[in-house]
């Protein structure tokens, strides 16, 4: 349903001792009850392992409660909080959760966990339902530009996509011009005051703000939960590596190549399954591991091996910085390696079990 203000929403502010003892008596008690779904989002500045998680929302269907995280810190969680985030059985809706994931554990030890997060069953459901708004992202065709069978990983380009902010999958798929304005209102204030959620008392229209970015997500997940028959497994086992995405690195980069608008690589596994390639190469930029075909031969050789994702990025980077012309690189990418044949094998022509053909006399 649209609604003029967000906050004819039933909703509580949650901002001292006794505040919180109810309020989290009153969520458990609406937890404890079959099925309840429940939509969770952090606020901060800087918002990561680094930065202030100073607001977390927590909301039912019926009510939203705005935690302030700055006046009561880690009583929040100890009080009953953390374990409803923890509670792998109660389903969270969720929309990019990486950062709210690092920030909590990193600075609570909170390791938020049942999660079903929307950033990713927009990619699950923007790739059936592709329209003129969504159309950006093509994917999955086998064919490089000279018509020939793209059989290696590496050289499947075009299925790098990019990924959605809850904003615009607010205007593309809900249509509503007032949770669009609360939005706009909100990022406005975090334009002109990068530390405005430290701020007290806490603005009515962040309240609203914090009050549309979880309301807004159960009818999104309701749009979109029944793609392709149901997508419940897989959505989880996507969102399960994204929950842990940033929080189980040692060290963070907090470069493009760690941060960026794009999907990164074996999140989602394939349609029709729940499993991913066996990973054992490491990308030397993103620094997560995938199948060794992910990279080219001459990648592999110099050992300045990238994935797809970070190439993209490497890419646009050249263009901002007007290196000359933007290319992609390693040009061997549109080289075509026959069905079956291995690394090692189109290196050296031969696999490393047969006769290279030469004789020796000792």
């Amino acid at each position: 349903m649209a609604s003029e203000n967000a906050t004819d929403y039933d909703y509580r502010l949650v901002d001292d001792e006794t505040g919180l003892k109810d309020a989290i008596s009153e969520l458990k008690g609406k937890v404890a009850e079959r099925n309840t779904l429940l939509a969770v989002d952090c606020e901060g500045d800087s918002l990561s392992r680094k930065g202030a998680l100073t607001i977390i929302t927590v909301a039912t269907e019926e009510k939203v409660y705005i935690f302030d995280v700055l006046k009561l810190g880690q009583l929040v969680f100890t009080s009953g909080l953390g374990e409803i985030l923890e509670d792998e059985s109660r389903e969270k809706l969720t929309f990019d959760c990486r950062q709210d994931s690092d920030a909590l554990w990193h600075q609570f030890k909170v390791k938020l966990s049942g999660v079903l997060d929307l950033q990713l069953l927009e990619v699950i459901y923007r790739r059936e339902n592709p329209t003129s708004s969504t159309i950006d992202t093509p994917r999955f065709s086998s064919t490089n530009k000279r018509g020939s069978l793209r059989n290696r990983r590496s050289q499947r380009t075009d299925e790098v996509e990019k990924i959605y902010g809850f904003g615009r999958c607010i205007e593309v798929y809900l249509q509503d011009e007032n949770l669009t304005k609360i939005k706009d209102k909100g990022k406005e204030l975090l334009k002109k005051d990068k530390e405005v959620w430290k701020k007290r008392p806490l603005m009515d229209d962040l309240i609203q703000y914090c009050i549309v970015d979880t309301m807004a997500m159960f009818r999104l997940y309701s749009k979109m939960k029944d793609v392709n028959g149901g997508e419940q497994a897989r959505l989880r086992v996507a969102s399960e590596k994204y929950v842990d995405l940033y929080r189980g690195k040692t060290e963070r980069s907090f470069d493009d190549y760690e941060t960026n608008a794009y999907l990164p690589l074996d999140i989602i596994p394939d349609k029709g399954t729940l499993d991913f390639p066996a990973a054992n190469t490491k990308c030397t930029r993103c620094h997560r591991r995938f199948p060794r075909e992910e990279f080219s031969i001459t990648q592999l050789r110099k050992g300045e091996q990238k994935c797809r994702v970070c190439k993209e990025i490497k890419r646009v980077e050249d263009v901002q910085s007007n290196r000359g012309r933007a290319t992609r690189e390693d040009d061997d990418d549109s080289v075509y390696i026959p069905e079956g044949m291995s690394d090692y094998a189109w290196v050296y022509g031969h696999e490393p079990w047969e006769d290279s053909g030469d004789s020796y006399d000792w």
